[in-house]
């Protein structure tokens, strides 16, 4: 107590009376006198250029965004730091001995903007004076490794860029790993610089260990027969292990819809050896690449777990379009049928032109993750033109794919009931026919294009010796491109032609007949409207088509964009086409299902009509 009773009576007489107007000064200056606070630091960087301009100024704190203003002891502590961070963000590029003038000027009167400027001086380059860059282990000689060290722009002599160096060692581990050297390790991986010498050394040297290859796959699943699924695998054993293969393979698998979720196993830790037996006089006679097999290789096994998908599947869609007007969809798929994968589809369209049901029954043949063999039955109740079609058919469709696209080869046997309008009143035809079709499509996004290509040619064709109504043969063709022109614009072109060679015209049915005009042919004019007619002034159909468009669109605001297109077309009985033209503006939006379209066109040669509106959605391929 004596203490602590010491301590307050010397504070008692410090604090007297006499000294509480400074006490009272002071305290009021630590409330009104606060660190001035900034908003914005203007950072001036001259001297450099891009790239090293961009990097140093990222590297900048004192050039750093803020939310809270700074206050001054802290805008000077930042730019402190200013000089090593400057030569950091340097040394990347292989420039090391900067000089480097600075000054920092603060507001002027009631301004909160400082004023930073750095004045720089790369200096000389630092060059790579030794490299050691080589591969070994039993992979150094493969074709993907020695590619990677053609391709790095390492070199002694060069300026140091480690971006560079960073990238021939990704390329030579990346080649190593997909190659199937899963122990693959960089046994040197350096780059020392001296500074004060601007020179660097650098060693760089991957050793591949061991190949491995895949094993046996396995499946636990009891949807399909496993000799089945296996038909999916994109890859054999003995082949050299690549895990892109393992991503290939889900992928494939979860596109059919088999399966609902899909895992796979393969752990190099479980990898074997498989010890060759009857190949070892064959190796001493030939060596083989990898000097290794002969002991056998190291085999990873692969095991797939898949849970089954739901036995069936429905679908409800509606849409609306100009050609069509309103429009709904019913379908229903069953998945699972048998152990071998087949599937049965049964699909309800419905709208103003066009009522049908179709069906189908689908066999996975050869490549099962892509070809088919389908059994096909349709009835259909649609207009052509001016004319209304009764349609029954069945048929048989070999689908098959190729590098750009789809091959499609057919046998249809169709009886169609119609009416031209003219005395002979309802006619009935029966049409066995077959027909190839081939179809190509490239483009860099489907749904909405920038660029890219596609085109399709359809031959078909029936005789009355093999229990057609008429012998005919016909053949279409269609192209369309995208072709991008600047950064917010495209070019569209479109093109179709069709000819159709018949010894009875008016036995040929409505559905093997041309039509033209509508949202995605001629603008300007109703869907199917050009075409022969008949005395009524109805349009029938015809031999010969031939239909052109450009058009060119500009993106305005983010996904939105107007469009201004050109569009000619005919159909004839005879290659004397007479081009009816349409013209007119638009509004697109790339919306996530694909263009959304709303056209204004103009038809140059129908007096009867000054515009139409036409609205479609689709892809532009």
């Amino acid at each position: 107590m004596g203490t602590s009773g010491n301590v307050i009576e010397r504070y008692r007489k410090i604090l007297n009376w006499r000294h509480l107007p400074l006490v009272a000064v002071i305290a009021l200056a630590g409330v009104l006198v606060r660190p001035a606070a900034a908003d914005v630091v203007n950072v001036n960087i001259d001297g450099i250029e891009d790239p090293l301009l961009s990097n140093v100024r990222k590297s900048l704190s004192v050039a750093g965004e803020h939310e809270a203003p700074w206050s001054a002891g802290q805008i000077r502590r930042l730019y402190r730091l200013a000089p090593n961070e400057i030569k950091k963000a340097l040394a990347p590029y292989g420039y090391y001995n900067p000089v480097i003038e600075q000054d920092l000027v603060e507001p002027e009167g009631k301004g909160d903007t400082w004023q930073a400027t750095f004045r720089i001086k790369h200096g000389p380059r630092t060059r790579i004076t030794a490299l050691n860059l080589k591969v070994t282990g039993p992979g150094d000689e493969l074709p993907e490794i020695r590619e990677a060290l053609r391709s790095s722009k390492l070199a002694e002599g060069k300026r140091l860029i480690h971006a560079q160096y960073t990238a021939t060692k990704n390329a030579l581990y990346t080649a190593a790993y997909q190659a199937g050297y899963l122990d693959a390790r960089f046994s040197k991986s350096a780059i020392r610089v001296r500074p004060n010498d601007n020179a660097a050394q650098i060693d760089l040297v991957l050793n591949t260990g061991e190949r491995y290859y895949f094993g046996d796959v396995t499946f636990d699943q009891d949807v399909l027969n496993d000799d089945f699924v296996r038909r999916f695998v994109p890859f054999s054993a003995g082949e050299p292990f690549d895990a892109e293969r393992l991503v290939d393979l889900q992928l494939i698998l979860s596109d059919t819809d088999y399966f609902n979720k899909i895992a796979i196993q393969a752990e190099r830790g479980q990898a074997t050896r498989e010890a060759p037996i009857d190949d070892w006089l064959f190796d001493i006679l030939y060596p083989p690449d990898d000097p290794l097999i002969s002991i056998g290789r190291l085999q990873v096994p692969v095991a797939v777990t898949a849970e089954p998908s739901k036995p069936q599947s429905y679908e409800i869609s509606g849409g609306y379009g100009t050609d069509t007007g309103p429009r709904v969809g019913f379908g229903v798929k069953f998945r699972h049928l048998n152990k071998r994968g087949h599937q049965f589809r049964s699909d309800l369209r419905l709208s103003t032109v066009k009522q049908a049901l179709q069906a189908s029954y689908d066999i996975p043949i050869e490549n099962v993750a892509e070809d088919k063999l389908s059994f096909t039955a349709n009835v259909a109740n649609e207009e052509f033109g001016d004319i209304t079609s009764i349609n029954y058919g069945i048929g048989a469709v070999r689908d098959t794919g190729w590098s750009l696209g789809r091959k499609r080869a057919y046998i249809n046997l169709e009886r169609e009931t119609y009416d031209l309008g003219d005395d002979v009143g309802d006619r009935t035809s029966t049409l066995l026919y077959p027909g190839y079709t081939i179809t190509l499509q490239k483009a860099d996004d489907l749904l909405n294009t920038r660029k890219g290509v596609s085109a399709s040619l359809d031959v078909h064709g029936g005789s009355e010796a093999l229990a057609s109504s008429v012998d005919f043969l016909q053949a279409t063709v269609s192209g369309n491109a995208v072709l991008p022109l600047t950064s917010k614009s495209r070019l569209l072109l479109r093109t179709q032609f069709g000819a159709t060679e018949v010894d009875d015209f008016d036995q040929l049915p409505p559905s093997q007949r041309f039509f033209t005009g509508g949202d995605r042919t001629v603008r300007g004019y109703g869907y199917q409207q050009i075409s022969p007619e008949n005395e009524d002034g109805d349009n029938i159909g015809g031999q010969y088509l031939a239909v052109g468009s450009i058009e060119a669109d500009y993106k305005v605001y983010g996904d939105y964009g107007v469009a201004a297109f050109f569009d000619v077309g005919d159909v004839a009985n005879t290659t004397s086409f007479d081009l009816k033209r349409g013209v007119g503006i638009g509004f697109r939006w790339a919306s996530p299902v694909g263009q959304i379209r709303l056209d204004l066109a103009h038809p140059l040669d129908d007096p009867d009509s000054d515009f139409r509106i036409h609205f479609s959605l689709g892809p532009d391929l």
